[in-house]
């Protein structure tokens, strides 16, 4: 029988040699390109260079049809060869793209839908932060009518030891950066602020970073009460800060309450649209 007339199921990846051949149940697209995303995804998995053999076992796929679609990868910058071992890894377009996506990631895009399901969920004010060459800044704040007024805005800058988003950043960054931060912090005169002994700070530093979460209860606001948690990236590095602020006494700061579970929540949700 004629192959050219034999019906074919349009294969989830091209079979120009062994490999296995997969039945395409979504709508049909580029085979090669298919391959190639696959091959740089399975690269990303290492922690650097490969090895061509180690590289197409982890992909599933021959070591030869892995080296021609390295060899067209090359050609296009997306992929480099190590001229000493031959070892493979990204190449300059590559890392230009995974630039332009980072630069294009945006934390108030992701974060404020979040925000704002939070403030409808616990009926409290919730805020966002990050950290900044200026110390730590609130960026988006979604605020209940309360009796007692809050006066941050976006574009606060708050203190490292009085407030929730401090203490997480102080948490999370270099001590380096935290001491350098707290060498040029100066007092505001709406908020409080104070600096912890060093043993103090070492204590409530690894307190936090063992719950994962951090509280403080009328210590930068008078009457208030706030708790915040991290948002880290795939590498555990302090990307956002994500906080509710209620009255002292009713407000839940409890490890295991229902304002410390939907922030983490929030946070795991925001961590996931980070990639």
């Amino acid at each position: 029988m004629n192959s050219r007339n034999t019906p074919k199921a349009d294969p989830a990846w091209d079979n120009d040699d062994d490999d296995t051949v997969t039945p395409r149940v979504e709508q049909i697209g580029v085979q090669s390109v298919e391959i190639a995303g696959h091959i740089l995804k399975t690269l990303a998995s290492f922690d650097g260079p490969q090895t061509l053999s180690a590289l197409s076992a982890a992909a599933g796929l021959s070591s030869a049809k892995v080296h021609r679609y390295l060899v067209s990868l090359i050609r296009g910058g997306f992929v480099e060869q190590s001229a000493v071992d031959g070892r493979y890894d990204f190449g300059g377009a590559t890392r230009f793209i995974g630039r332009v996506a980072m630069n294009r990631l945006d934390i108030v895009r992701i974060g404020t839908p979040l925000l704002s399901k939070l403030r409808d969920e616990l009926q409290e004010t919730v805020f966002m932060g990050v950290w900044t060459p200026q110390g730590p800044m609130v960026i988006e704040w979604f605020d209940i009518v309360r009796p007692v007024s809050v006066i941050l805005r976006p574009g606060s800058i708050l203190p490292l030891h009085t407030s929730a988003l401090g203490l997480i950043c102080a948490a999370y960054l270099p001590p380096e950066i935290i001491d350098r931060a707290l060498e040029a912090e100066a007092p505001q005169p709406l908020l409080r602020s104070r600096r912890l002994a060093k043993s103090k700070q070492t204590e409530l530093v690894a307190q936090i970073r063992q719950s994962g979460f951090s509280v403080v209860q009328g210590d930068l606001i008078n009457g208030l009460d706030a708790v915040a948690v991290p948002v880290l990236n795939h590498r555990q590095e302090l990307v956002a800060c994500l906080a509710a602020v209620g009255t002292s006494g009713p407000f839940d700061i409890s490890a295991s309450g229902r304002v410390v579970r939907a922030l983490k929540g929030a946070a795991s949700r925001f961590a996931q649209s980070l990639g």
